[in-house]
């Protein structure tokens, strides 16, 4: 792939005003592909704009007076400029449309257009807006089934780190090598295809299998120290990634997490049990940890205290494991309170 690296940046003021139309149109169209501009204020429009191209990849950053941007049928078909077209307004909301299907795209959200099909894009007066070339490699199949561009929040993990890399690029424009700019572009799409990802229930019902079968094989291996994600995941034939896509989507952790929460709470037990006689550090190694300080870290993530907290609590309780020691009995009590005071 070519990652030649060049920027652009499009300034009306280097104009005369009875050019800034021609002038503007002209940037546009090499820069999104062939459409129709309607200026609301022709007289009087200004706007800057700056084009970051390399890799395949073409990311633009405009603020301009308000501006529509129309695609017809017939510019679609003959016009290949790529598959989908990337919006995110930093200010008042863009307008944009497939037809009739018309949403809003608020300032921090995503909207996403097929430029194989009419559309049009409303930019009020203003705004600043990333338009954003993605490629169709990155777009699954049935993203546009209902001829409604996505609208995407960033509360979605894989949204908000598209956000981000775009912040990046759009930060350091013209510092970039084509290296960095290809790469990081490449990064970004990757999570956004994993953002527009709706899968099928065929897929939905073999990715709930996968996630439980690891499950079972980690809560079986997980006291072998050599047993990691990739273990794991060459022992039921997948790759990492579809692993901890399976175990996410039925809420389980990564595997690497999953593991790791799988030993400390082996180890919990043993050092919650009255007749364990074990030391730390045996209980430790036994449970799968191959060193004490990833021990350490990895029960204080998950119970909030120290193995040395928990065994003397232990030691001091008279019981064979208190409610106070055990978070599952204590999250069990706590909820039965909650449900009597509702009774």
């Amino acid at each position: 792939m070519d990652t030649g690296y060049a920027t652009v940046d499009v300034d009306t003021s280097v104009v005369s005003a009875a050019d800034r139309i021609d002038y503007w149109s002209v940037h546009s169209r090499m820069n999104q592909g062939d459409m129709r501009l309607s200026f609301v204020s022709p007289q009087q429009f200004a706007g800057t704009m700056c084009v970051q191209r390399g890799g395949g990849f073409q990311f633009v950053d405009a603020t301009a007076d308000a501006v529509d941007y129309i695609r017809t049928r017939r510019q679609a078909l003959c016009d290949d400029y790529g598959a989908a077209l990337l919006i995110v307004s930093h200010g008042a909301d863009v307008v944009i449309s497939h037809g009739d299907n018309e949403i809003g795209v608020p300032c921090g959200r995503l909207g996403l257009l097929d430029m194989g099909r009419p559309l049009c894009v409303s930019i009020p007066s203003g705004t600043r807006v990333w338009a954003i070339g993605v490629p169709g490699e990155y777009v699954p199949r049935g993203t546009f089934r209902d001829n409604a561009p996505p609208l995407l929040g960033a509360g979605c993990g894989s949204t908000a780190a598209v956000l981000a890399l775009s912040r990046t690029i759009s930060d350091h424009s013209g510092c970039l090598t084509g290296h960095e700019f290809t790469e990081i572009s490449a990064r970004s799409m990757e999570l956004l295809n994993l953002a527009l990802h709706i899968p099928s229930r065929a897929e939905q019902s073999q990715s709930a299998v996968l996630a439980h079968t690891a499950r079972s094989y980690i809560a079986q291996r997980s006291s072998d120290p050599r047993l990691t994600s990739d273990s794991v995941a060459v022992h039921l034939g997948c790759s990492r990634r579809k692993l901890e896509y399976s175990l996410r989507s039925i809420g389980a952790p990564a595997p690497a997490r999953l593991i790791a929460d799988t030993r400390v709470e082996r180890a919990y037990r043993r050092l919650t049990d009255p007749q364990e006689n074990a030391s730390i550090s045996e209980i430790a190694y036994a449970s799968g940890f191959d060193a004490l300080s990833t021990f350490h870290r990895a029960f204080a993530r998950r119970f909030g205290r120290s193995p040395t907290a928990v065994r003397r609590r232990q030691q001091r309780s008279p019981g064979p494991s208190s409610l106070a020691d055990d978070p599952h009995a204590q999250i069990g009590k706590e909820a039965a309170q909650n449900a009597q005071k509702i009774l």
